[in-house]
């Protein structure tokens, strides 16, 4: 009977219900606000392209472009808030099956259809109600729904997003959006509008009815769920009330929850289209300022560099924030180029020159040594922090070769090594200046310094011994010590008892006995300890053969 009825139904035409007025609303909702987002989306992506300029000027520009996506993306996420809440609706309330679920006859569906078209089988798979293809389509338009909503509000409130993410996800949003944006413009032209307008020429839903053939080709299960009496049977009247009276109120606060969301959406951020200036009205009519009178060009409000600035054009090495000569705190961030253009070179002392206060010109105090040789290269040797004359704290950062940036060889103060200085020159080498008076240099050696005896100034100048030297020699090695210290002009010679000036030379007692015959070679036989006359305690560490070394016989 049921074959013979849709024999019938056939030969009559009959159509069958396929879709409910609301349900044709709504597909026209996704519509419009799908084909408005497309027509105003894609211009923007392509913005630079000939015809997106083309349509952007034909929709009045490109301010009205964003302002018509951006109404279209709220409607179509008003669509998808009444879609869930129906969802909900014909799941729970009505028992309505849930046929947009997919499953594994729709995989067969999809493998059967191959073959048919291939020509491997005789008859054309029989769907259900949706057909694998169908839930394809919408399960993808749920998938491109959410993605383009979460990319859009990141494009649409790119400060807000930046607060809580990195900076890069919004260029990456936008490569998504774009992105998302062509794949569905594609899959609607290519497969929906073949597969439904041109295959079929489907009409059910704009007229809710679908025909005999129609139904047959694409939904031919469900056909046979028709005429076989198969239909899943209409729920309950008393359990739908029931049920509708806890879903409603449900379905009001969904509601009104996802009103909030969509304003949220829409108004979460002030963009640049409402955060223009108004625009001008009217401006003042031109008229030319009164020049301010200002310094002239002799007057300089910056001080003058009281430097060369050959090879000492970074600045900020002595004048940074942590340097010797900070500058002030409102100079900070500016570039080390910048300098210059308000301090100017100023008159530059000579080297060695002093200010009026006996302080050293520009700042710098004279180096009153030699610079060249191997010994002068390393500054810090001497100079160095926990050494013999360490330089201030602030110059710790300063490299060993910007020391002679600042600080310059005295004026005619001691020449290389070997040399003494000159009678009336600045003090240091010798030991002693012209006034008598003890030098701010380093002491001269008042005795010979050849001979195997004086290899290792050590022997007598070491820690504990006849003269040791100041702690902070310590860590100098004995190759250093004439580095700084040179023989005294005019010292000792050989037996000489003074220098040529009259004065000791040598701070050794001379021997007034012959010192040539064997009796006299162990010196210990009387000037050992508890001898006749014994030698100072610091002479005990002294070897027999040193004795000569400093005690020479009287002439």
């Amino acid at each position: 009977m049921a074959t013979q009825q849709a024999t019938n139904d056939h030969a009559q035409g009959k159509y069958y219900n396929r879709f409910t007025i609301a349900q044709r609303v709504e597909h026209f909702v996704l519509l419009l606000s799908f084909t408005t987002l497309v027509v105003t989306g894609l211009p923007q992506k392509f913005v630079g392209n000939s015809f997106a300029e083309w349509m952007i000027a034909a929709m009045g520009g490109i301010e009205t472009v964003r302002i018509i996506h951006r109404i279209a993306a709220v409607l179509i996420v008003l669509q998808s808030v009444y879609h869930i809440i129906v969802l909900g609706y014909k799941t729970w309330v009505r028992r309505t099956e849930m046929s947009m679920l997919p499953g594994l006859k729709d995989l067969t569906d999809a493998l059967d259809l191959v073959r048919y078209n291939l020509g491997l089988a005789k008859e054309h798979p029989r769907m259900p109600r949706y057909n694998f293809g169908e839930k394809v389509e919408y399960w993808a338009m749920v998938w491109g729904t959410v993605i383009m909503a979460i990319t859009g509000f990141m494009l649409w409130n790119p400060i807000a997003t930046a607060r809580f993410l990195p900076g890069q996800i919004i260029p990456a949003a936008k490569a998504a959006h774009g992105g998302e944006a062509i794949l569905a413009a594609l899959a609607i032209l290519v497969w929906h509008f073949y597969n439904v307008h041109i295959k079929l020429l489907n009409k059910s839903i704009f007229n809710g009815k679908m025909s005999r053939h129609q139904m047959e080709e694409e939904h031919g299960a469900e056909l046979e769920e028709i005429y076989s009496g198969q239909k899943r049977p209409a729920p309950d009247p008393a359990g739908v009330r029931r049920r509708e009276r806890i879903y409603l109120p449900i379905a009001v606060v969904l509601a009104i929850i996802g009103a909030v969301v969509v304003f949220q959406f829409a108004t979460f951020e002030q963009t640049a289209i409402a955060t223009l200036p108004e625009p001008v009205e009217s401006v003042p009519a031109f008229v030319p300022l009164t020049p301010t009178p200002g310094p002239s060009l002799t007057q300089v409000a910056a001080s003058l560099i009281p430097h060369p600035i050959e090879g000492q054009e970074q600045c900020e090495t002595c004048h940074g924030a942590n340097g010797m000569k900070p500058w002030p705190a409102d100079h900070e961030g500016r570039p080390n180029e910048s300098c210059t253009v308000c301090h100017l070179p100023g008159p530059t002392p000579e080297p060695g020159a002093t200010t009026e206060s006996g302080g050293a010109a520009g700042g710098a105090a004279p180096i009153p040594h030699p610079i060249e040789g191997d010994q002068y290269q390393d500054c810090t040797a001497c100079h160095g922090i926990d050494k013999m004359k360490p330089f201030p704290e602030n110059h710790t950062a300063f490299p060993v070769d910007s020391c002679t940036g600042c600080h310059k060889p005295a004026e005619g103060g001691p020449p290389a090594e070997g040399g003494t200085p000159e009678a009336g020159s600045t003090p240091g080498a010798a030991g002693t200046d012209t006034a008598g008076g003890e030098s701010a240099g380093p002491s001269a050696i008042p005795h010979p310094i050849e001979g195997d005896q004086y290899q290792d100034c050590t022997a007598c100048h070491g820690i504990g011994k006849l003269k040791p030297f100041p702690e902070n020699h310590t860590a100098f090695p004995v190759d250093s010590c004439t580095g700084c210290h040179q023989p005294a002009e005019g010292g000792s010679d050989s037996g000489s008892g003074s220098s040529g000036s009259g004065t000791a030379a040598a701070a050794a007692i001379p021997a007034n006995h012959d010192l040539t015959s064997d009796a006299f070679k162990d010196c210990i036989v009387c000037h050992g300890i508890d001898r006749l006359r014994p030698f100072p305690e610091n002479h005990t560490s002294f070897t027999v053969d040193q004795c000569t070394t400093c005690h020479q016989q009287a002439r």
